[in-house]
């Protein structure tokens, strides 16, 4: 299991104290020439459709923000999680940042003051499968048979294979690398349903791990990551879709707007 960078892990000391500068903390991504390249790609990318070209570290800092910066690492942290690149990985991927997307999209529109938290939490909420994986090839190619061969749950299978799910292992993990807990807890409880979800300490909470269980539900239905779209999956039986008050009326445009976001950011993600 790979742990953060030293260098990442640093950048992230220096955020939290409100003593640092943005020099200083552009200073310490320049040691990480990785971090560096991929925190300037997404600063000139269309994720932020900035005006004008950002070319050093502390400029990036300034323009994006701290949360954005936090954020960015995150994300690499998550890509630099494969061990290889190989067709599973390639849908592991790009069920991640489609549901990443679709999750900031919910938000969005519903919950908009967590709307980069959703984000992240969409992107990495998958991340206990990544750690399956490259640390059981064997068995998880097993779970994998099983669900696009026999139709049978992620959960189900892995429970079968390994006796416990990705998702355990994945809120462990980002515990263990010191993440926010609404990761960890969105990660431990995107799968469950309502009667099944602990109250959690805060609100922002509740309505981020919402936000990532209905966008992995239209991952499905998109076929995300998937081997077929599951166009008649009801949605608005999912306690997460009622939790933000979603009329049925609006299920095709959400979607839609799901999809369309995708496609406008594909290549920023998956290029």
């Amino acid at each position: 299991m790979r742990v953060m960078p030293t260098v990442a892990r640093r950048v992230m000391e220096l955020m939290d104290d409100e003593n640092s500068t943005s020099a200083s903390v552009g200073e310490a991504m320049s040691k990480d020439q990785s971090l560096a390249a991929h925190i300037l790609k997404v600063a000139n990318s269309a994720l932020f459709g900035l005006s004008r070209e950002i070319t050093n570290m502390t400029m990036a800092v300034s323009v994006l923000g701290r949360n954005n910066i936090r954020n960015a690492i995150m994300l690499l942290t998550a890509r630099a999680a494969y061990k290889r690149f190989g067709i599973t990985e390639k849908m592991l991927w790009t069920h991640s940042v489609t549901c990443a997307v679709a999750a900031r999209l919910v938000a969005d529109r519903y919950a908009r003051e967590v709307t980069d938290d959703a984000f992240v939490c969409g992107l990495l909420h998958d991340v206990g499968k990544v750690i399956l994986n490259n640390e059981c090839p064997e068995q998880f190619a097993e779970v994998m048979m099983q669900t696009y061969n026999d139709d049978a749950s992620f959960i189900e299978a892995e429970q079968r294979v390994f006796g416990f799910t990705h998702t355990e292992v994945g809120a462990l993990v980002t515990e263990k690398w010191n993440y926010p807990s609404v990761i960890s807890h969105s990660i431990r409880y995107h799968h469950c349903q309502e009667e099944a979800l602990p109250e959690p300490a805060d609100e922002v909470t509740y309505k981020v791990t919402n936000a990532v269980d209905l966008a992995n539900s239209i991952c499905k239905v998109l076929g995300a990551g998937y081997r077929v779209p599951k166009p008649d999956l009801p949605l608005q039986e999912r306690p997460s879709f009622l939790s933000f008050n979603i009329s049925v009326d609006q299920i095709e445009n959400l979607i839609e707007g799901c999809q369309l976001a995708f496609d406008q950011e594909a290549s920023d993600w998956l290029g």
